[in-house]
C-alpha cells in the first residue's frame, strides 16, 4: 500500500461529524448517516467493545510467535505506525482545533505569554461554535471537534470501532439507512489534564495500547464487508451479507461493477465481530481443500497458474476472501473524501473535497482490470497488493521492476508461518514513498507487542498566534524517543528510485556566448496511481537542473523561458523565507528549506476558494464541485446530497478536459498521472544553459527529480521541533543548497533538519564548447566511507564521487564483499551530479564487521576516457545499529575533492534576474507545471 498511510495526514483535516446515541444537541440535522464499522448482524454473541480481544487474543506480539517474518516486516511500517506517526498526530490536533465544537475553549494559553491563537473561524465568544450547514446555522458547545471520528477510523481503528457501541446503532428515521453513532465523549486529541495531547483514557478506550498499535494483523484479517461513506463516488451493490463462518468467499458481490460492488472511501471497512471473537482470520489462504483449483485472478497477474493456497490454521481458524487480493480492500483507507456537511468562512461548500484519490487514480490506469476501464492493459494487470506486497529486500516491487522483457516476474515465494511450507507470498513491509517518518520513530512495538516509546505532543501546540513562538507550530517533548531502527526508510528509497523514467538531451557542441537548449522528459512509469499520490499538504516532487564548467568547476546559469528568469541552477532548497511567485497576491510565505518555487513541481495545492493555497484541508473547497444556487452539492438528478439523499453521487466538472474529474478540484494539480494517460509524461523544453564567453568546457549538465514526503511548510507546522531540531525557525537542511549551520548529515537519505529531498532519478549530459578544452583525462574518484574508516553506519550507502559524469556503472562494476569475500547483493544507482551509490539489499550491514568495496577499472566518461585501475577500499561497520560516524552528504557539482571523501557543495544559487513577466492567468493551467 503505497506509503500511502501517511497520505491520511490529509484526512485528519476532513473528519466526520460525531453522533451520540441519543442525538446530542451538537448533531447537525443535515448529517449523512453511515453504518457501523462492524457487521451488526454478527453482534448477537460478540459485540463491541472488542478491547479485550484486541489486547489479548490479537496482540501482534502473540502473532509473531508463529509469523515472525510477517511481524518483522510489518513492525515499523507506516501501517504499524499509523497512530505513532507524529505527522498525523500534529495534523489531527491542528484540524481538530480548527473545527472545535467548543469554539476556542479547548485551546490553552501559550506558556510563553504570547497572544493566544484563534484557530476556529466559527468560534463564538463563549465555549461554542456556529457552523454554516448551508441551509441554516448550527451551534455546537461540547469539548471536541467535528473531526473526532473520521481520522481515527484509519489511524487508530480499534479504539474507533470500540467507541461505536452496538446500542448506538439505529435506523436513521429520514433516510432509512443504518447509522452507527460515535460516543460523543470520544475525543482522541484531548490531553485529559496531562498537558500532552492524545492522552490515554482506558475507561473511554481512547489512545490505549491497542490503539497505539495502529493497523495490526487482526484489523485487516477480520475485515469482512464495506460501508458507504459521505459524498462517496461509488455505490455499494445491494447484496446479502454472508456471515463469517469459516467458508471461503471467492467472488466479489458485483463482478460487473467498476468497484466490484464494494463501497469505496476512507473508513469504509466493516469488521466481523464473529471473526474478532472467534479468532477466525480472513485472507488469501483457504480453510478447505479446493481440489488444486487455480486462482484465476492472481494467475492473470503473474502470467502463470497459481493455485488457491490452503492454510493449516493450527492456532486459529481461517478462510479465503477474494477482497484481500483486490484494490478495493485498500481503498477503505486510500480514497479519502471530506465528509463535512458545512461551508467554509468564504461560503464555499467543503464536503466532497478529494483529499486523496489513490484508488480512483489506479482504477483508470493500465493496471486496473475493472469493468468499463478502457485503459486496462492485460500485460500490466496489478492491484495494490500485487505491487506493494511484492516488495522485499532487493525487490522494489514497482511496475518498473515487476517485469522482465515484457513478462511479469514470478510471485514472491516464502512462508507466512515459521517452518511452514514455501508458497506464493505477499510481503508485509507496506512500503510507499516515506523515507522520513519511518526513520524518525522506528519500530512500533517491541517483541511482546507493547508500543515502543515515541515523541509526545504538547497540548500547547498551535496555541500561540506569534509565528516566532515555538507554540505557533507543533511542539513535542521526549523528542529522542523512538523504536528500534527498521528497514522501511531504505526500502522506500529503493521504491522511489524505480518509479520514474527521466530523460535529458542537449546539443553535443555549443559556442561560448550562446545558450544550450535542454530537453527533459519525466514519465510516471512505475506507479499505478498519480505521482505523488496521497495527502496533498506535504508530498512534493520537483525537477532540478544545473550545469558546471568542468574546466573550472564553476556552476553556470540556467535560463528558464517560462519565468523568463536566469539563475544559478534550478531546484535547490531555499535558504530564506520567501513569497511563492505562483501566487504573488497571497499572504502565505514559503519557509527556508522549501523546494525552489520556480522549479517544475509535481504536487497538488488546495484552496478555500479565494485563489490562494491553503493548508486548512478541513475547509478546502472542491473548486469544480457541481452545486445548486444555494451552493449545496447535487447529484446527477439535481437533488441535494444530504440526509434525505445520502447515496447521491457528487458531480465534478472536468474543467481542463483531461478526463480527470478531481484534479480541477484543486487550485493547482501538476502531479503525473499513471500510464497510459498522456498526463503521465511531462516534457520540458523551457531550460537552457547559459554559456558565458570564455567558457572552456566541457559543460556537464544534470537533471534530477527529488521527492519530499513533508515539504518545509508542512514539516514546520505539523512536526515543529521534530523537524526544526534547534528551534531557530529555520530548517537547516545542509543539503541541496539549503541553509546550513555547519552540521553534517548522518542519515540516509542525507539531511540535517526536515524531510530529506530524496534523489529519485539523476541524468547527465555533456556539452563540448567550440574551441574549448578537449577532454582526454579519465575521471578521478573519491569514496565514502573513506578507506580505513571505522564506526561506519550499519545502513550506509557506499558512494563513489566522480570528477565528471560517467557511464556504465552498475552492480557488476561497483560491488561490495564481506569478510569472507562473499558478494553482498546490492543495487547501484546514480544519486548526485557525479555520485553513485551502492545500496545493499539487506539494508543493514553486520555490526562490527569489515567490508570491502570494489570499483572496477574501465569506468568511462562521456568522451570514452576510462579509468585504468581498480579502486578497492575497506571499512568497518559500527557494532550498534543507529550508532556510527560519517558525513552522508550527496555533494553538488564536480568541484575540488573534500576532506571527508566527498566533493564540496557549490555556493548558493545566484540571485534571479529581475522580474518575471508572467500573467497571472497563465497560472490556472492545472496540468502545466509552472
Amino acid at each position: 500500500m503505497l506509503n500511502l498511510l501517511v497520505s491520511l495526514t490529509a484526512a485528519t483535516g476532513l473528519i466526520a461529524i460525531s453522533y451520540g446515541p441519543s442525538r446530542p444537541p451538537d448533531e447537525p440535522p443535515n448529517r449523512i448517516p453511515r453504518a457501523a464499522p462492524y457487521v451488526t448482524a454478527e453482534t448477537q454473541n460478540v459485540s463491541p467493545p472488542f478491547e479485550r480481544y484486541w489486547k489479548e487474543n490479537h496482540n501482534p506480539g502473540k502473532c509473531s510467535t508463529c509469523h515472525s517474518r510477517i511481524f518483522s516486516e510489518w513492525n515499523g511500517s507506516m501501517m504499524s505506525n499509523s497512530w505513532r506517526d507524529p505527522g498525523w498526530r500534529g495534523a489531527f490536533l491542528l484540524v481538530a482545533r480548527q473545527t472545535s465544537t467548543a469554539g476556542n475553549c479547548d485551546l490553552p494559553d501559550p506558556p510563553d505569554g504570547t497572544e493566544r491563537a484563534r484557530l476556529n473561524p466559527f468560534a463564538n465568544g463563549d465555549c461554542s461554535a456556529t457552523f454554516d450547514i448551508g441551509t441554516a446555522q448550527h451551534e455546537t458547545s461540547r469539548s471536541g471537534s467535528l473531526l473526532d471520528g473520521f481520522c481515527s477510523q484509519c489511524h487508530m481503528p480499534t479504539n474507533f470501532v470500540d467507541n461505536v457501541a452496538s446500542g448506538g446503532v439505529a435506523t436513521d428515521q429520514i433516510s432509512g439507512l443504518e447509522h452507527g453513532h460515535l460516543d460523543p465523549n470520544f475525543n482522541p486529541t484531548s490531553d485529559n489534564g496531562t498537558g500532552l495531547a492524545f492522552a490515554t483514557l482506558d475507561s473511554q478506550i481512547r489512545n490505549t495500547e491497542t490503539g497505539k498499535r495502529g493497523i495490526f494483523c487482526a484489523v485487516c484479517h477480520t475485515y469482512a464487508d464495506t460501508r458507504e461513506m459521505p459524498f462517496g463516488n461509488y455505490r455499494k451493490s445491494d447484496h446479502p451479507y454472508q456471515p463469517v463462518d469459516g467458508r471461503d468467499r471467492v467472488q466479489p458481490p458485483a463482478p460487473q461493477a467498476r468497484n466490484l460492488g464494494f463501497a469505496i472511501g476512507a473508513g469504509s471497512y466493516r469488521l466481523s465481530p464473529q471473526a474478532i471473537g472467534g479468532s477466525l482470520f480472513l485472507g488469501p489462504l483457504s480453510a478447505a481443500p479446493r481440489a488444486q483449483q487455480a486462482d484465476p485472478y492472481l494467475s492473470k497477474v503473474f502470467g502463470e497458474q497459481l493455485l488457491y493456497q490452503q492454510g493449516a490454521f493450527n492456532g486459529h481458524k481461517g478462510a479465503y476472501q477474494g477482497l484481500h487480493e483486490r484494490a478495493e480492500f485498500c481503498s477503505a483507507c486510500h480514497d479519502v473524501t471530506n465528509p463535512l456537511s458545512i461551508k467554509n468562512r468564504l461560503g464555499k461548500w467543503v464536503g466532497g473535497f478529494p483529499i486523496e484519490r489513490t484508488y480512483t487514480e489506479w482504477s483508470g490506469s493500465r493496471y486496473a482490470d475493472r469493468p468499463g476501464n478502457k485503459n486496462f492493459d492485460p500485460r500490466f494487470k496489478r492491484d495494490c497488493q500485487t505491487c506493494h506486497m511484492q516488495q522485499d529486500f532487493g525487490a522494489p516491487g514497482t511496475a518498473q521492476t515487476l517485469y522482465h522483457n515484457g513478462q511479469p516476474l514470478p510471485v514472491l515465494q516464502g512462508s507466512p508461518k515459521n517452518d511452514g511450507p514455501v508458497r506464493p507470498y505477499f510481503s508485509h513491509h507496506f512500503i510507499g514513498g516515506n523515507t522520513y517518518v519511518d526513520r524518525m520513530i522506528g519500530a512500533d512495538v517491541d517483541e511482546f507487542g507493547s508500543p515502543e516509546s515515541y515523541p509526545q505532543l504538547s497540548t500547547f501546540s498551535f496555541s500561540s498566534a506569534d509565528p516566532k513562538s515555538p507554540y505557533n507550530n507543533a511542539y513535542w517533548t521526549n523528542v529522542s524517543n523512538r523504536g528500534a531502527m527498521t528497514q522501511h526508510s531504505r526500502l522506500a528509497w529503493d521504491r522511489l528510485r524505480n518509479v520514474l523514467d527521466l530523460g535529458l538531451q542537449g546539443p553535443a557542441v555549443i559556442a561560448a556566448g550562446d545558450r544550450a537548449p535542454l530537453r527533459i522528459v519525466v514519465t510516471n512509469s512505475g506507479s499505478g496511481h498519480d505521482f505523488p499520490s496521497g495527502f496533498p499538504e506535504g508530498r512534493n516532487a520537483w525537477v532540478s537542473v544545473r550545469a558546471f564548467d568542468l574546466a573550472t568547476g564553476a556552476e553556470l546559469a540556467i535560463y528558464d523561458s517560462y519565468w523568463k528568469r536566469t539563475s544559478r541552477g534550478v531546484g535547490y532548497l531555499t535558504r530564506t523565507d520567501q513569497k511563492d511567485p505562483k501566487y504573488p497576491r497571497c499572504a502565505e510565505e514559503l519557509p527556508a528549506g522549501s523546494p525552489d518555487p520556480y522549479a517544475v513541481q509535481f504536487k497538488a495545492v488546495a484552496s478555500l476558494g479565494d485563489g490562494c493555497p491553503t493548508l486548512e484541508l478541513a475547509y478546502a473547497s472542491p473548486l469544480n464541485l457541481v452545486t445548486n444556487s444555494d451552493g449545496l452539492p447535487i447529484d446527477e438528478r439535481g437533488k441535494v446530497i444530504d440526509r434525505q439523499n445520502p447515496r447521491g453521487l457528487p458531480q465534478y466538472r472536468d474543467l481542463d478536459g483531461d478526463g480527470d474529474l478531481f484534479d480541477d478540484a484543486y487550485l493547482s494539480d501538476t502531479r503525473l498521472r499513471p500510464l497510459p494517460h498522456p498526463g503521465a509524461t511531462a516534457t520540458l523544453d523551457r531550460y537552457s544553459v547559459v554559456i558565458p564567453p570564455g567558457t572552456l568546457g566541457p559543460v556537464a549538465v544534470t537533471a534530477a527529480v527529488y521527492y519530499q514526503s513533508f515539504e518545509a511548510i508542512v514539516a514546520r507546522k505539523f512536526l515543529g521541533n521534530l523537524a526544526d531540531l534547534n528551534t531557530d525557525s529555520i530548517l537547516e537542511t545542509c543539503v541541496l543548497g539549503g541553509a546550513c549551520d555547519g552540521r553534517t548529515p548522518t542519515v540516509e537519505p542525507a539531511v540535517v533538519e526536515g524531510a530529506p529531498p530524496v534523489p529519485m532519478e539523476v541524468r547527465n549530459w555533456v556539452i563540448d564548447v567550440q574551441g574549448g578544452v578537449i577532454d582526454r583525462t579519465p575521471p578521478a574518484v573519491q569514496t565514502y566511507p573513506a578507506a580505513g574508516a571505522s564506526e561506519v553506519y550499519q545502513d550506509a550507502v557506499v558512494k563513489a564521487f566522480f570528477s565528471e559524469p560517467v557511464r556504465g556503472l552498475d552492480n557488476r562494476s561497483f560491488t561490495l564483499t564481506d569478510e569472507s569475500g562473499a558478494l553482498v547483493p546490492a543495487f547501484v544507482d546514480q544519486i548526485g551530479d557525479g555520485t553513485w551509490g551502492l545500496f545493499p539489499h539487506q539494508v543493514f550491514l553486520a555490526g562490527g564487521k569489515t567490508y570491502t568495496a570494489h570499483l572496477a577499472a574501465g569506468i568511462c566518461d562521456f568522451h570514452r576516457n576510462c579509468t585504468s585501475h581498480e579502486t578497492v577500499w575497506s571499512f568497518k561497520v559500527a557494532a550498534t545499529r543507529g550508532q556510527g560516524r560519517g558525513d552522508t552528504s550527496v555533494p553538488l557539482g564536480f568541484g575540488g575533492i573534500g576532506g571527508s571523501g566527498g566533493i564540496r557543495p557549490t555556493p548558493p544559487p545566484l540571485p534571479a534576474s529581475p522580474g518575471f513577466p508572467v500573467a497571472a492567468a497563465n497560472l490556472s493551467n492545472r496540468r502545466q507545471a509552472p
